[in-house]
């Protein structure tokens, strides 16, 4: 479509549009008449351009006076417009498709609900039942027909969507519209148009599984019944045709502990999709019993040089199907190939180890509480208490039993340490229970982490266009042919870039940056500028969070004003908020209906899913790897607490 369409504020392609809009203001005569409901609409949105104060980086200060006193009109040109017309059914058939939206914000917004009745609301539903979503965007339009509107959802064949969607989906696009529900429809109707889904026979097998995990949210929930039937059904849905045409893909991971001399501690390489790794067993045997825990970092790798543990899921991660049709659950974590991939490796990585370690006549166990005993009171004087795991001749359920609540009695004595200074065992038996993921850092209050603030949107357009592979900036003469994903690419690999090799429709994005002050014009030549906010936007569009004394005094600096602007947050607990939804993920419910719920499986006696002594193995080493990621997350940020108190104490510039 030709038209100007206003999609958001943040929207990649508002350069593009403005100069589309830019020809609809130049063109615009006030009083003139319209026949075509397109025009009309097109009105609407370029007025939404200057209404969220977007304009070119060209336009003058007397240009854009100029065209928002000429908006002042279009309200009056759009109004006339539709009350002139003797159908509203027959308006909207002439509606190009990228127009349904805004449509319907036109009725509602100028002062047209009159124009509608339910005969016309009912007559244009059952003509175009797809405009139901349009419609319940417009809260008073769904106010005002309420029982129409909740009549129609009670037969149509899609409400399963429009249900899922408001309560269960999360989408990812901060500009996302809400959808409003007729406040008529109740909670038993909601659940009998879920059931009447499962049992209609086209149900898909993605929508099922989402029903089998919901979480209980404000407005919607379901039986266990209803839940059980979603149990039954997705097995029948699981099943590959016989007639289908199925390619395999062979993936996997090779891990080996070698006696062999003189090799490196470690090697890594990918052969087609097979991840191989080959560790030395003569490294290993130099080490100290107190050293072999880090052996999680050196080795398996399971934190980054800033602490931040990789093993969490991360949406750069996903590959191109997963992005384009995995849908956010609220209630899920989000899971793809790279993170089951990743946590498979690690658990096995866990569990060759301690092999490893039973041929040298220690076990893991032995080796986490000479870490959290000894290394810590030698390392960082921290007066841990005694740990007592499971025997190692008992099963694996009490051996889980055991390590839930040795795990969470170490978390608890760190908080304790972190508030009072010091374990007391009294204090510490009289303290309530705390959750694992809610421990304080040894920082608190002087910045462990630097998460999104509440103003983040702020900086989202410089991020992706500086970033995203989608911006399209990085596709320019003379490089097109090295293929650099992203403009930041671009300007790190060639340094700069001549302006005038940027085509007219990406002109306004490279306008835009300069004016942000992310991109400088030297000699006619683009160039990243030196502003620290580029190197903190595009950690953040990587990780989410950063650990702030990981970075420069001078990043550390534009992280503190971004945190005064509300783009930016500190955040000071012992994991970070990606670590500690990972850790719920796999210990509890708090949060996630589709997470492994290990802690509440063993610590409530609640174990009759897993039969097989196998499944309770495997849970344990799960539970001895969340064990592991604690012990290495307290060991960094003691580590980190000892080096600033030297710091500050000898007066030393953080560096």
């Amino acid at each position: 479509m030709e038209r100007v369409k206003y999609y958001s504020k943040n929207d990649l392609g508002n350069g593009l549009q403005l100069l589309q809009t830019e020809k609809v203001l130049d063109r615009y005569q006030e009083g003139q008449s319209y026949s075509n409901i397109n025009d009309v609409l097109e009105l609407y949105n370029v007025k939404l351009f200057l209404d969220n104060g977007l304009s070119l980086c060209s336009w003058t200060e007397k240009q854009i006076a100029n065209y928002k006193q000429k908006i002042k009109g279009f309200g009056r040109d759009i109004v006339v417009f539709f009350r002139e017309q003797n159908s509203i059914e027959g308006l909207l058939n002439d509606v190009d498709f990228a127009y349904y939206q805004d449509f319907w914000d036109i009725i509602e917004s100028f002062g047209l609900l009159d124009l509608l009745t339910e005969e016309t609301i009912e007559s244009i539903l059952k003509i175009d039942p797809e405009q139901i979503e349009y419609i319940l965007h417009c809260k008073e339009i769904v106010r005002k027909y309420d029982d129409t509107l909740c009549t129609f959802l009670l037969s149509y064949p899609k409400a399963i969507n429009l249900l899922l969607h408001t309560y269960l989906i999360i989408d990812t696009d901060f500009d996302k519209r809400k959808l409003y529900l007729p406040k008529s429809l109740s909670l038993e109707q909601k659940r009998q148009i879920v059931e009447d889904y499962l049992k209609s026979g086209k149900a898909s097998l993605n929508v099922v599984q989402l029903i089998m995990q919901a979480k209980d949210v404000d407005g919607f929930s379901l039986t266990p019944k209803i839940k059980l039937l979603a149990k039954k059904l997705e097995p029948q849905l699981n099943v590959v045709p016989e007639n289908a045409i199925v390619a395999f893909c062979q993936t996997g991971c090779s891990i080996q502990f070698s006696n062999e001399k003189g090799i490196p501690h470690k090697k890594a390489w990918l052969d087609g999709l097979i991840f191989n790794y080959v560790y030395s067993e003569e490294y290993l045997d130099s080490l100290y019993e107190d050293q072999l825990l880090d052996v999680f970092v050196s080795c398996f790798e399971y934190l980054d040089s800033c602490g931040l543990l990789k093993l969490c899921y991360n949406w750069h991660e996903d590959d191109i199907l997963e992005r384009v049709c995995t849908k956010e659950v609220k209630g899920f974590y989000p899971i793809n190939k790279f993170f089951r991939m990743k946590n498979n490796i690690a658990v096995s990585q866990l569990a060759m180890f301690d092999a490893y370690l039973r041929r040298r006549g220690k076990s893991l166990e032995v080796i986490i509480k000479s870490y959290y005993e000894n290394h810590f009171k030698k390392a960082y004087g921290f007066p841990s208490l005694s740990l007592n795991l499971a025997k190692d001749e008992e099963d694996f359920v009490n051996k889980n039993k055991v390590i839930a609540s040795e795990m969470e009695s170490v978390v608890k004595q760190f908080n304790l340490f972190v508030e009072e200074g010091e374990i007391d065992p009294e204090l510490f038996q009289m303290s309530m229970p705390l959750p694992i993921s809610l421990s304080k850092s040894l920082l608190w209050g002087r910045h462990k982490y630097v998460v999104w603030g509440d103003k983040c949107q702020e900086v989202f357009t410089p991020m992706k266009l500086l970033f995203s592979d989608q911006s399209l900036l990085s596709f320019v003469e003379p490089f097109k042919d090295k293929r650099y994903h992203t403009l930041f690419e671009l300007l790190t690999h060639e340094l700069c870039e001549e302006y005038d090799k940027y085509e007219n429709h990406q002109r306004p994005k490279i306008d835009y940056l300069i004016s942000q002050g992310y991109l400088i014009i030297d000699n006619g030549l683009v160039k990243l500028s030196s502003s620290p906010r580029i190197e903190i936007l595009g950690y953040m569009y990587k990780k989410t969070e950063m650990v702030y004394y990981c970075h420069t005094p001078q990043v550390r600096a534009e992280i503190d004003v971004m945190v005064k602007e509300g783009i930016l947050s500190y955040d000071d607990y012992l994991l970070s908020p990606q670590e500690r939804h990972y850790i719920n993920f796999f210990l509890n419910a708090s949060e996630y209906s589709n997470g492994l719920q290990l802690r509440n499986k063993y610590s409530h006696g609640a174990m009759s899913c897993l039969d097989s002594e196998e499944e309770h193995k495997n849970a344990y080493y799960y539970f001895l790897m969340i064990f592991v990621i604690i012990l290495l997350k307290m060991n960094d940020d003691m580590n980190l607490a000892l080096w600033l108190n030297e710091a500050i104490k000898r007066g030393k510039e953080l560096v």
